[in-house]
């Protein structure tokens, strides 16, 4: 059998180790020999006692998700105020949340069958991908309330929104839209209200003689109408009031007459109209205003006056409206050759 060391066999022992190994400048070395390389172990040992002590240590973190509608029938709308993200609280290690990529989450919402009407849907997460060890504690809301409603089309009528007084002496003759009417989409409820559109306001308080073409926008009509055109083209034309004159004691000229031939009264009143230039301008010229002196056999008659005008001047009134043409006794017209 072996026998194993007494008591003082073993101090023995224990003492000549103590003698050999556990001097003083054995002991030195143990702490200053190497130093920087067991500085560095210690740090990468307190590194690796954070990393499992806090990373691993479950955390709760927010995140915020967009909510994606998905499959909504054709014939339908959404009408209420779109919820377009969902607060979501996670829960789990720090690491693994650090992996999550935000820019592909989104919670989906299934709209197949739905019909026409107020609809409640669970906000479910059961589609979102997050790394195994993370966990959904909360989603805010939970229940999302949709309104739809049934898509319609309607063709309108362009109406142009005009402001502003053009000066006194100007006036906007003419208005014309293109095109004149225009096809609204949109939820039935809002169509059945709809009427015409208008367009953007157009100042006409500067507007001078001539033709102002522009295009504007139409105006909008609500959140859920769509138009088939966004911009109408406008066509005005501007032109200045016309102005009244009058010329007194006009001479009357007599045309196929002689020294025969009486007028009365030989003078009329002539009152005409037209643009301010034209008419202020204007001088009539000795035969503007004329008569016939011909008829052979008639002694008397009453005739109206000829009047020639300049273009874009027009007769008013004359007064008198006609005169007496006459001839002396014993006269007779010459005829001509």
């Amino acid at each position: 059998m072996t026998k194993w060391p007494d008591r003082e066999q073993w101090q023995a022992v224990w003492q000549t180790l103590r003698a050999q190994l556990l001097t003083r400048e054995r002991v030195r070395q143990v702490f200053t020999r190497n130093l920087s390389l067991k500085l560095i172990s210690i740090l990468i040992a307190f590194g690796l006692w954070l990393f499992v002590n806090f990373g691993e240590r479950d955390t709760e973190e927010s995140l915020k998700v967009p909510l994606e509608l998905r499959n909504v029938p054709a014939h339908l709308m959404i009408t209420s105020p779109r919820v377009d993200f969902v607060d979501l609280r996670v829960m789990g290690p720090r690491t693994l949340l650090g992996r999550i990529d935000r820019t592909r989450l989104a919670v989906p919402l299934d709209l197949t069958g739905v019909r026409p009407g107020q609809a409640v849907f669970r906000v479910g997460t059961e589609a979102l991908t997050l790394p195994r060890g993370v966990k959904v504690v909360r989603i805010t809301p939970a229940e999302v309330s949709i309104a739809l409603e049934r898509v319609s089309s309607k063709s309108v009528p362009v109406r142009l929104r005009v402001a502003g007084q053009p000066s006194e002496d100007v006036r906007v003759l003419e208005i014309k839209v293109s095109p004149e009417m225009v096809q609204v989409t949109g939820p039935e409820s809002d169509l059945r209200e709809l009427h015409a559109v208008n367009t953007e306001v157009i100042d006409v308080s500067a507007a001078r003689p001539g033709t102002i073409e522009r295009e504007v926008a139409l105006d909008a009509v609500g959140d859920y109408l769509s138009f088939s055109a966004l911009r109408v083209a406008v066509h005005l034309r501007v032109e200045e009031l016309p102005v009244t004159r009058e010329f007194r004691r006009v001479a009357v000229a007599v045309r196929n007459g002689d020294a025969s031939v009486r007028l009365d009264p030989d003078h009329v009143h002539v009152t005409v109209r037209g643009a301010r230039p034209l008419v202020s301008n204007l001088e009539l010229a000795p035969d503007a205003v004329t008569v016939d002196g011909g008829g052979a056999g008639v002694r008397e008659r009453a005739v109206t006056p000829a009047v020639v005008l300049p273009p874009g001047v027009e007769l008013v009134s004359l007064e008198p409206t006609s005169v007496r043409v006459s001839r002396l006794p014993g006269r007779t017209p010459a005829r001509r050759r």
